[in-house]
């Protein structure tokens, strides 16, 4: 009978404590159990040409120059970004490679304009040359995309489309004497020639870029069997590149002919691809399915539903339901996704918020899903590191070089997870969490019946553990336990990285002209740590181990 009336009352403790509106307490606990690694190059960056008016580095260049401005190369520099993908894009389908390299064999020493796939002009002034030498001065690896297009499509023979593209590893990898294919250029002479004598090693090349788009095109070439045709042009590319540097690992689209082509050569194609964007354009709002006037909705609303991104699991907690993912894990093979970001505008109407730093919050949710997806993504490239218009940049430029640069939110949140990260993803056991409902449509963005207002994984190394959290509530601080007893003794103190924001794009007097800031302040440390959380906020609580501990 005892044991009965404690159990009713804690039930009806419960019950007054819920009437009364009082939260359940939020508690984590750290698990020993290790997920999967945490590749490095998650935290890649995409280095895109626009020939969309977006610029990309071509907007962030001095003036009459060859060279990006010393302000970006400083921002570059303190993202530490791993990896870079470069230089397109959709438009890398549409152009040729030599027009972004000096003296290119019976066209003189200068590089024309060329023209992108929607017949707009984009100059060469940032070309491989710059990017590589780039790459080499901020330590990244590189990723450098070529033209499957003409030998897919048949624009040209694809013996000739596929060397094409191996003159290009010659350019970069070759070294100066080197014996290259019959017929081909002296490219590594024309490098030196350039000023780089040394070869620039380029390891990972992906074969065109989101090639699934024409798949009308190649059902009508092959109507027998689209996917063996994808396949063999793919290995015409790779056998080309192959027989310039035998070194090099492929990236490929991830369809059905892509896949069959790494079946081929798996330890030359080690990634297959796929790209994620939301929302793209909000046309309308939908509410069960019913419009809704932009104007109706409040700030808090939309800040809900632009956070819920890019798909949730059953806890609410930001994942990718790409079909690929689960291929791969079927198959054992890896994933790349080489562009990715939070992408959306108000089309037409007056909504309450349109806000540059919801749109960063949102970007955090990818990277969550990426590293939760890290036993089979090993690459991520966020698109655009660079340029001096889209709203999703990660770095603004003024294309006269006479304002600085400065960070977009989305680039603070890679700025954050780069520099503060873990190579092994924990187990964590979560209770108290509460979630929410996001019942709007906005474009890409779905109807969701469970999202967490918080959403948090544990990443750790040898040297540290680290407790990543995004705060989708968007007007309460959030409490929480954090227990490491599991990790092992930490030291006493912590230090807490939070990227909070502005709501507003543009500065009120006094203000300065980048939205977001990081702020760093310690903390006392575990094995059980109260932690609280800002509003909107993205936050890392890094806990060092003990020395004695370190290995």
């Amino acid at each position: 009978m005892k044991i009965q009336g404690r159990i009713l009352s804690v039930f009806l403790l419960s019950l007054l404590l819920s009437l009364a509106g009082q939260a359940q307490e939020i508690h984590y606990r750290v698990l020993k159990k290790v997920l999967h690694t945490i590749d490095p190059r998650l935290f890649g960056s995409f280095m895109e040409r626009l020939s969309d008016g977006g610029g990309g580095p071509e907007g962030a260049l001095v003036p009459g120059t060859h060279q990006l401005q010393s302000g970006v190369v400083k921002l570059l520099n303190e993202m530490q970004i791993p990896i870079v993908r470069f230089p397109g894009g959709t438009d890398v389908d549409y152009l040729d490679w030599r027009d972004m390299i000096s003296n290119v064999p019976g066209r003189g020493a200068n590089r024309p304009v060329s023209t992108g796939q929607n017949n707009v002009e984009v100059t060469n002034n940032f070309g491989y040359d710059e990017f590589l030498q780039l790459r080499q001065r901020l330590g990244w690896e590189a990723i450098l995309v070529v033209n499957f297009r003409d030998g897919l499509l048949k624009v040209k023979p694809i013996e000739e489309a596929a060397r094409q593209a191996a003159g290009l590893v010659a350019y970069c990898n070759a070294p100066v004497g080197a014996k290259l294919p019959d017929g081909m250029p002296d490219w590594p002479a024309i490098r030196a020639k350039n000023g780089y004598p040394a070869p620039f090693k380029v390891k990972y090349w992906q074969i065109g870029n989101e090639t699934w788009f024409f798949e009308k095109q190649v059902a009508t070439l092959a109507p027998d069997n689209a996917d063996a045709y994808y396949a063999e042009c793919v290995l015409a590319y790779v056998r080309a590149m192959l027989a310039v540097d035998p070194t090099l690992e492929f990236i490929v689209d991830g369809g059905n002919g892509g896949e069959l082509a790494r079946q081929q050569m798996p330890k030359q194609i080690r990634h297959l691809v796929f790209h994620i964007y939301q929302p793209w354009a909000i046309k309308e709002a939908l509410r069960n399915g019913e419009p809704v006037p932009f104007e109706t909705l409040s700030d808090a609303e939309i800040w809900r539903a632009w956070v819920a991104t890019p798909g949730f699991n059953k806890q609410g907690l930001s994942v990718f339901h790409d079909k690929l993912i689960a291929k791969a894990r079927q198959h054992g093979t890896k994933v790349a996704v080489t562009e990715w970001n939070w992408l959306g505008w108000w089309h037409g109407g007056n909504a309450a918020l349109d806000s540059h730093f919801v749109r960063g919050v949102g970007a955090a949710g990818f990277v969550h899903a990426l590293m939760r997806d890290g036993d089979v993504i090993e690459i991520g490239c966020q698109s655009d590191v660079l340029g001096h218009v889209k709203a999703f940049h990660a770095i603004v430029a003024d294309i006269e070089g006479l304002d600085d640069p400065y960070y977009m939110p989305s680039g603070q949140v890679m700025e954050l997870y780069t520099a503060h990260h873990g190579s092994k993803m924990l187990a964590l056991k979560a209770t108290g969490v509460p979630t929410y409902e996001q019942p709007l449509q906005l474009g890409g963005i779905r109807p969701q019946t469970k999202v967490s207002y918080l959403d948090a994984l544990v990443t750790a190394d040898d040297n540290a553990v680290y407790f990543h959290v995004i705060n989708r509530h968007f007007d309460e601080a959030m409490t929480m336990t954090l227990d490491t007893t599991a990790c092992g003794p930490l030291e006493s103190r912590a230090r807490l990285f939070v990227l909070e924001g502005r709501l507003e794009d543009q500065p009120a007097p006094g203000e300065p002209v980048q939205i977001g800031h990081i702020t760093e302040s310690a903390i006392p440390g575990g094995p059980v740590i109260t932690l609280r959380v800002p509003a909107r906020s993205v936050s890392c609580l890094e806990m060092p181990r003990r020395l004695a501990q370190k290995e």
